[in-house]
């Protein structure tokens, strides 16, 4: 059925529908579009609303770029046809696809750990040892969504299991572990268990036990329908770009095992490389929730209704999702009861998102050569973007507290000083209104210590000793803790000069914001502490008058930033309002004309520096 298959999949199928057939005197004609051969085939596949709704809409032409071309009826009259869908090969696949071909990638590397592990005490037998291995990495006849829902629920029953229960369950390391969406999950498996003969599902050879379908009773119906551990809604993990959100996102998809989403569009080269290569297969999802916590729905159309009820079906629900915004837009907006804001001292993030322009890369870092020869840009654009930091790190401080919704704090470099109590303040602060289980619980500190490689499990041996292997991608930075802080001001990529202006913008930005708050009578909560700290010494990034990043060797404390205290908690929607950017910013998306002028369109890509293995 053409309604179980994924976008990408039936994409292809149109794609290869829409062919040129040309004919008599069209062959001639070079400007003939692509025109349809199959129209009746066509229009079979959107005889249902699924694929009206979730399907066709991604191919309608926009009206400045259709196409119109003559049509020839059988009575030898023509008319003049406009182009309305054009069907391509959609240009990425499917994030359901991705998480299985993710999910299947790891049970392979399962195999492979087990066969390096135990190489020494197995005998060297060449199909017993790979089936040993095999049966032990996975059970067969299993979906990959199903095994992932199947472990975890076992990983919660063996954990809380007392020590006299003879129930077992093979611990992975983290990296090994298998991730899952929210929606969708568990009512595929329900349906799944209780339908035998659909046409799309294989006769399994193990059946699904009945204590691990998801219980439908009304007592459960929220925590069933959304599978989520961290409440209803969307949170929102806002950063500066380079400030460590793909960190923070690896570490909260190994503690939950759920995927995390983002708001950027999944088709451009740096949202496809995180999702194809470093494993964060939820770029560009933003959920369903846009309306999860505001009323807009009954202003919605039917169509638009309708549309959006059968999006659903290919785009599962997320409890987390990245965004940059106000620095710049994502492509979809999303409602947001809570936020967590991942901070970074500018000088590091800024060099780092310097390094992303010119490489078109997270990983690559630039030769010094190409420092020494575009130095002005670079001090040009340090210069510009200390703005933008103080600018976006405010609007977050300032709508969580206009709004009423609840913020967290979290330093990148606190993050990487000790994961395991930043992730135990972020599971706290994702777990209100959640599942019930305290924080407290053994159950959800064990899964942070084992999500950072710190797990006391004995069957669980993970490797990771360092922050710097706990991320999807290895760091530009070859060192690690203390020294990875600062890096930039220790290699002195900035002059003095650049150093102190630095400084006197953000002393002038919170000169502004004083001399504004005082014509108010009620001045923010974020002011009445200290009204002449700027917001590097609110962070603890002042270099001359905190001496960073030598304080960082015992970290200051964060003081306390929280929206307004309210029975009822406010929501935020992004990605409708401006961006802070203005559009000829030099230094926003348009330092990729710039890249590709001085490399001839990326045929000459700067010098970078090879990474160490």
């Amino acid at each position: 059925c053409l309604s179980n298959l994924r976008r990408h999949t039936i994409s292809i199928i149109l794609s290869y529908l829409q062919q040129q057939t040309p004919s008599g005197s069209e062959q001639t004609a070079s400007h003939t579009p692509i025109q349809p051969h199959n129209r009746d085939a066509l229009s079979l596949l959107f005889t249902t609303k699924r694929l009206a709704y979730a399907i066709l809409p991604l191919f309608r032409v926009p009206r400045h770029v259709c196409q119109h071309y003559k049509h020839t009826l059988e009575d030898g009259s023509c008319i003049i046809v406009v182009e309305k869908y054009r069907f391509v090969v959609l240009p990425i696949q499917d994030p359901v696809t991705l998480l299985d071909r993710l999910n299947t990638k790891r049970l392979r590397q399962r195999i492979l750990w087990i066969a390096k592990n135990n190489s020494k005490n197995e005998p060297k037998t060449e199909s017993g040892t790979q089936n040993a291995a095999t049966s032990r990495c996975y059970l067969y006849g299993r979906s990959t969504d199903e095994l992932a829902f199947e472990e975890w629920t076992m990983m919660q029953i063996h954990h809380d299991a007392k020590p006299n229960n003879e129930i077992e369950w093979k611990i992975w390391p983290a990296h090994l572990e298998l991730l899952r969406f929210l929606e969708n999950q568990h009512e595929n498996i329900h349906e799944r268990s209780n339908n035998p003969k659909r046409t799309d599902q294989r006769k399994r050879a193990v059946h699904l036990p009945s204590c691990l379908i998801p219980n439908t009773s009304k007592a459960n119906a929220s925590t069933a329908s959304s599978g989520n551990a961290f409440g209803s809604g969307i949170v929102l993990l806002a950063s500066y770009p380079r400030s460590g959100n793909t960190l923070l996102r690896t570490l909260l998809e190994r503690t939950t095992s759920i995927v995390t989403g983002s708001d950027t569009r999944p088709d451009r080269t740096l949202s496809k490389s995180l999702a194809m290569q470093y494993d964060l297969v939820g770029e560009g999802l933003v959920g369903n929730a846009i309306d999860a916590n505001t009323n807009k729905k009954k202003q919605q159309s039917s169509s638009s209704q309708l549309q959006n009820r059968f999006q659903t079906a290919y785009d599962p629900s997320l409890s987390i999702v990245k965004t940059h915004f106000p620095e710049r837009k994502g492509w979809k907006p999303v409602n947001s009861s809570r936020v967590l804001l991942l901070v970074r001292n500018p000088y590091d993030s800024i060099d780092s998102y310097w390094n992303l322009c010119c490489t078109n890369t997270h990983t690559t870092s630039l030769d010094e050569s190409v420092y020494k020869k575009y130095a002005e840009k670079f001090e040009s654009l340090a210069r510009h973007e200390i703005q933008i930091w103080c600018d976006f790190h405010y609007h977050w401080l300032d709508i969580c507290e206009k709004e009423g919704v609840p913020l967290l704090v979290v330093r990148y470099e606190d993050l990487v000083l000790d994961p395991e109590s930043e992730m135990q303040r972020v599971i706290a602060f994702l777990k209100e209104d959640g599942d019930g289980r305290n924080l407290h619980d053994s159950f959800w500190k064990w899964r942070i210590r084992h999500a950072v490689g710190k797990s006391n499990k004995p069957e669980s041996r993970s490797t990771t000793g360092s922050t710097s292997n706990l991320g999807s991608y290895q760091p530009r930075s070859s060192s690690g803790g203390i020294l990875s802080i600062g890096k930039t001001l220790r290699k002195d990529r900035y002059s003095e000069s650049t150093l102190t202006h630095m400084h006197d913008v953000v002393a002038t930005v919170e000169t502004n914001r004083n001399k504004k708050s005082s014509k108010f009578a009620s001045i923010s909560s974020i002011n009445k502490t200290k009204t002449d700290e700027t917001i590097l010494e609110k962070f603890g990034y002042d270099i001359y008058n905190q001496n960073f990043p030598e304080n960082f060797n015992q970290p200051p404390p964060l003081p306390t930033f929280a929206g307004k205290q309210s029975k009822t908690l406010g929501s935020i929607t992004i990605n409708k309002t401006p961006e802070i950017r203005r559009e000829d910013d030099e230094f926003g998306r348009k330092m990729t004309l710039w890249r590709r002028g001085e490399t001839n369109n990326d045929s000459k890509p700067f010098p970078t520096v090879a990474r160490r293995r």
